[in-house]
Order: structure tokens, then C-alpha cells, then sequence
């Protein structure tokens, strides 16, 4: 059994989140970020956790992982408030709420954090949703103290296999009027598999919002723009049998080797693997590591 750090950190528009942190006894440069995916938490999954830090302690790799603004489906998150006798407040947060593109406070918040843990060259990890908002930081941010992005699960909720994509359609024009009539924070249930507010819909399915560039049909016209964007080291890492997947899991590395820019990528798959890689945590963690300690 590993002894993680339990730990807070900040981001720029203060807000609080929770998290654990993991240092090895001989620490070099590295650290890994995991950025978790939709109604997710940083402790989901605590053999993929227990995983890292085993083997970040065999190659003094720093880890950590964090609740981001999307944890849970809804939620209270502190915010700073010095005003406040307690000194924070709350504020709503959750899958069923939360704006895609604030996503970058989270991950600065993240990075920030393992630099004043004296790691120089951070490794964010995305997974599922995760790794759209890591895909999104990575094509539209500059920050000197990522060393390189992995997107771990990156697969389609629009395209998911078994989407009627009919009703999303028939919902979409619904969640826009609500929008217009300026009824576009209220909670509603039906419209997924958890409650959420119709800009939370719009956001996760409608064909213009950035949130789901991946698109497996050779033209790229979301997932190219993106990708050409990263110019960092860049792993993609799907599973051979992911649940969300609507095609062969070659067939979609093959769109992201077509688009992707950086002379430093690399394209994988865990044989056997599901979306959450349960069951193949170390082979996965395996992956990640070897490649975030060559680049």
C-alpha cells in the first residue's frame, strides 16, 4: 500500500480543489498531472493511483491528481472568498454544470502545484473528458513547465456507439431555445445519463462547441485543427476494446497519427484494454511512464 499526500491547491479564478500527491524518496525532474474524466474524482480509480506510484518510484517520477471543476455530477466547490468569515464560500461545479473552456485554471492549477514540489517538467495526463480539456489546453496554452501531453481515452460522446442521433439533434434546438430564453443554467434530467443544465448539453454534443473535436471521419475537421495546434511531445493511448468506441481502435489511431503535428508523437494501444483500462492498470501506466521518461 502506497502513502499519498492529501492536498489542496488553488486555481486562478480561486477555486479550492482536493487532491492527492505522491513524492518518491529519490524525486528528479518529472511529475505526472491526471486529469480525470466526466463526474469523475481524483481517487476513481484507486489501482490506476496505487499503479503510479509504484512505478514513479522506481523512476523518481512525482504524481499527482486532482478534482477538477467537473468532479462528480453536481457538486459544491469552495472558492477563495476573504470576505467571508471561513474565507471561502461555495460555488455550483460538477459534470452537469460546468463550462469546458475554465478547464485551463484547473490544469495551471495542477502544474503550478508539482512546480513548487521542485518538478521542472510536468507530463499532464488526460483521460476521457479529461483528455478533451487536455486536448483544448494543449492546442490553445503556453506553459514552459509542461513537458508533454498524453491523451489517455480519447473517444466521442457524440459518436458513441448506441447515440440516437436524431433525439441529440431534437434536444440541441430545445437546449438552445432554453438558452435564449435565458433558462440556460436550470438543472434538467432526461437529457443524459445525469442532470445537467441545457449550456452543459450544448456543450458536450452540439457539432460547433469545442469540447468533442474527436471526430473519426477522415476529414478532421475538429479533431485537425486541434491536434495541429500541439507542438509539445504528444501519447495517445486508447484501449483495443473500448466500450465508446465506434470503430476498430486502428482505425481511430489512424485519424490522430494523420492530424497530429508534433515531431515528437506517439500512438498506442493497450491489447485488451477497456475506456478505464481496468485490469490493464499497470500495462497502461507502463506505457505512460516509459514514454514520459524519453521525451
Amino acid at each position: 500500500m502506497k502513502q499519498f499526500y492529501l492536498v489542496e491547491t488553488t486555481t486562478k479564478d480561486k477555486l479550492i480543489h482536493q487532491g492527492i500527491f505522491y513524492k518518491p524518496s529519490r524525486p528528479g525532474k518529472k511529475a505526472i498531472l491526471w486529469m480525470h474524466g466526466l463526474a469523475s474524482t481524483f481517487y476513481s480509480n484507486i489501482s490506476l493511483l496505487t499503479e503510479f506510484a509504484t512505478q514513479c518510484e522506481v523512476r523518481g517520477i512525482g504524481f499527482a491528481s486532482f478534482n477538477n471543476r467537473g468532479h462528480d455530477i453536481v457538486t459544491g466547490v469552495k472558492k477563495v472568498d476573504r470576505s467571508s468569515e471561513k474565507g471561502y464560500t461555495r460555488v455550483g461545479g460538477g459534470a452537469g454544470i460546468e463550462t469546458f473552456t475554465d478547464a485551463i485554471h484547473d490544469i495551471d492549477a495542477g502544474v503550478a502545484f508539482l512546480s513548487t514540489q521542485g518538478f521542472s517538467q510536468v507530463v499532464v495526463v488526460g483521460h476521457s473528458t479529461g483528455s478533451n480539456k487536455t486536448c483544448y489546453y494543449a492546442a490553445t496554452q503556453n506553459n514552459n513547465r509542461i513537458a508533454g501531453y498524453v491523451l489517455a481515452g480519447p473517444v466521442s460522446d457524440l459518436y458513441a456507439p448506441g447515440v440516437d442521433h436524431a433525439e441529440i439533434s431534437k434536444k440541441l434546438q430545445k437546449m438552445k431555445m432554453h438558452i435564449k430564453s435565458g433558462k440556460g443554467d436550470v438543472f434538467l434530467e432526461g437529457l443524459y445519463d445525469f442532470p445537467m443544465t441545457p449550456k452543459r448539453y450544448v456543450s458536450l454534443f452540439s457539432e460547433t462547441s469545442n469540447e468533442d473535436m474527436y471526430d473519426y471521419f477522415g476529414t478532421g475537421k475538429k479533431l485537425r485543427p486541434f491536434l495541429s495546434k500541439i507542438r509539445k511531445p504528444l501519447l495517445i493511448v486508447l484501449g483495443e476494446r473500448d466500450e465508446y468506441l465506434n470503430k476498430p481502435v486502428k482505425e481511430a489511431l489512424d485519424i490522430f497519427d494523420q492530424y497530429a503535428a508534433t515531431p515528437k508523437y506517439k500512438s498506442l494501444v493497450i491489447q485488451g484494454g477497456l475506456h478505464s483500462f481496468n485490469g490493464q492498470e499497470k500495462e497502461v501506466v507502463s506505457a505512460i511512464l516509459r514514454w514520459a521518461s524519453q521525451i
